[in-house]
C-alpha cells in the first residue's frame, strides 16, 4: 500500500499544477513463479498519466521477494534463504507533428529510467528513443538506446568474514575488490507495416555489449581438483533479430500472431526462438488467449558440465544459462472488463487478467509455473 500511495502520489502532485483535466490509468499486478529451487513473489505498480495534450508519464513500483535454496547462491545446500529487490522507474513520452509535405505524420520522442537494488547487486538504466509514423500512419520506426551500469558483490553470502574478493577483471590478478561493475550498452530498432486493414507485419534488431564483471559472485565451477569460482569473459555482444505477423479475422473475431527470434553472441550461443499466439474475442468485455513458444540454444564456447584440471583454464562456467538447452512455454490468459459484473463508470472500463504459465525447462533449473493476477483502473485528475 505504501508503494501505490508513493508513486500516485508522486506523479499527480507533478502533474496536478499544469494539468486541469487529464486521464490515466494505475494497474496493480502480482506474480508468482516457482521452478524446483526458487520462488519468486512480485507485486508491482504501473501507473500511465496524461500530461498535456501530447506528453505521458509513466511509472512503475515493484519488489521481488526471491527464496531459493541454491547452494551456488550462497546458501547452504537445502537451506533456504531469501532475498529483496526493489525497484522503480519513470518515463515520459511526447508527440510531434511531422514536417509538412513529408510522408512523416507523427513524430514520438521518449526517454526512460529505473534503479533497482537488492543485496548484492545495485543497477542504473538511462533510455531513450524516438519513433515516428509514416505514410498516413501505415508504418512505424523507432530507434532507440540505453546505457545500464550495475554494481555486483557477494554480501549474499553469509559468514563472519563476509565473502571472498571478486576477480572483477580476469586479465588483471591485480582486480580484486569487494564488488566489481558491468556496464551495458543497447542499441535497438523496430519497424513495423500495415498489409491491409486486419493484417500487420514487424522487424526489428537490437545490439548490446556487456562489459565488466559478467560473472555469478556465487557460482562454482565443478573440476577434478575442486570447485573452483566461475570464470566468464569480461566482454560480451549480444544481437538479436526478430520478425513478426499479426492478422485478424473478423467473422470468427480472432487475431493470429506469429513471431521468430533469432539472437546470436561472441560467446557462440545461438538461440532460436519461435512463437505462436491466438486472441479471441468473447463477447464485448472480455479476450481469452493461448500462446506457445519453443526455445533452443547451443552452448557457450567455455561451458562444461565437469571440467578436468582447471589450472590454466581462462574461463570455467558450468551455468545451465550457458548449457545447451531446450524449452517450451504453454500460457492461458483471460482479461475480463468490470462492465461485465455490472459495474460501471471507471469500474465498469477497469482491466481485470490473469495469465497462467507452464515452462519446461530442459535444465538443470527444471519446469517452473508462474501465475499473474493484474487489475487496471483508468481514472480523470
Amino acid at each position: 500500500m505504501r508503494l501505490q500511495l508513493a508513486l500516485s502520489g508522486l506523479l499527480v502532485g507533478l502533474l496536478g499544477a499544469q494539468v486541469a483535466h487529464a486521464d490515466g490509468a494505475l494497474s496493480m499486478r502480482g506474480v508468482y513463479y516457482k521452478e524446483r529451487s526458487t520462488r519468486v513473489v512480485q507485486p508491482m505498480l504501473d501507473g500511465m498519466f496524461d500530461a498535456g495534450t501530447r506528453g505521458i508519464v509513466t511509472g512503475h513500483l515493484l519488489f521481488d521477494a526471491i527464496t531459493s535454496a541454491s547452494a551456488s547462491s550462497g546458501a547452504a545446500a537445502a537451506e533456504p534463504f531469501t532475498e529483496n529487490r526493489y525497484e522503480g522507474g519513470l518515463g515520459y513520452a511526447h508527440e510531434f507533428d511531422g514536417p509538412e509535405e513529408t510522408i512523416i505524420d507523427l513524430i514520438r520522442v521518449a526517454a526512460d529510467g529505473k534503479y533497482s537494488q537488492e543485496p548484492d547487486y545495485r543497477s542504473i538504466y538511462f533510455g531513450a528513443r524516438a519513433e515516428a509514423e509514416l505514410a498516413q500512419k501505415n508504418a512505424t520506426v523507432s530507434l532507440g538506446g540505453g546505457f545500464a551500469r550495475d554494481t555486483i558483490n557477494n554480501e549474499g553470502l553469509q559468514s563472519a568474514m563476509g565473502g571472498p574478493e571478486l576477480l572483477c577483471d580476469n586479465d588483471d590478478p591485480d582486480s580484486l575488490a569487494k564488488e566489481c561493475p558491468l556496464n551495458t550498452y543497447a542499441l535497438y530498432s523496430s519497424a513495423s507495416h500495415l498489409l491491409s486493414r486486419d493484417s500487420l507485419i514487424g522487424l526489428s534488431y537490437d545490439i548490446a555489449k556487456n562489459s565488466g564483471y559478467t560473472s555469478n559472485a556465487y557460482r562454482q565451477a565443478i573440476t577434478t581438483t575442486g570447485p573452483v569460482a566461475e570464470r566468464h569473459p569480461n566482454e560480451r555482444l549480444r544481437q538479436a533479430v526478430a520478425m513478426s505477423a499479426r492478422f485478424y479475422w473478423r467473422r470468427a473475431r480472432a487475431a493470429f500472431i506469429g513471431t521468430y527470434r533469432f539472437y546470436w553472441d561472441d560467446w557462440d550461443i545461438h538461440a532460436h526462438t519461435p512463437e505462436v499466439r491466438i486472441v479471441q474475442d468473447v463477447g464485448s468485455a472480455a479476450e481469452a488467449s493461448i500462446r506457445y513458444r519453443y526455445y533452443r540454444q547451443d552452448a557457450a564456447f567455455f561451458w562444461e558440465r565437469r571440467y578436468g584440471d582447471a589450472m590454466g583454464l581462462p574461463f570455467v562456467t558450468d551455468d545451465p544459462k550457458m548449457s545447451p538447452y531446450d524449452g517450451h512455454l504453454l500460457e492461458a490468459k483471460l482479461g475480463i472488463l468490470g462492465e461485465t459484473f455490472g459495474l460501471e463508470g471507471r469500474w465498469g472500463a477497469a482491466r481485470l487478467e490473469g495469465i497462467l504459465e507452464y515452462i519446461i525447462q530442459n535444465n538443470r533449473f527444471g519446469n517452473a509455473v508462474v501465475a499473474h493476477a493484474a487489475i487496471t483502473v483508468p481514472f480523470e485528475y
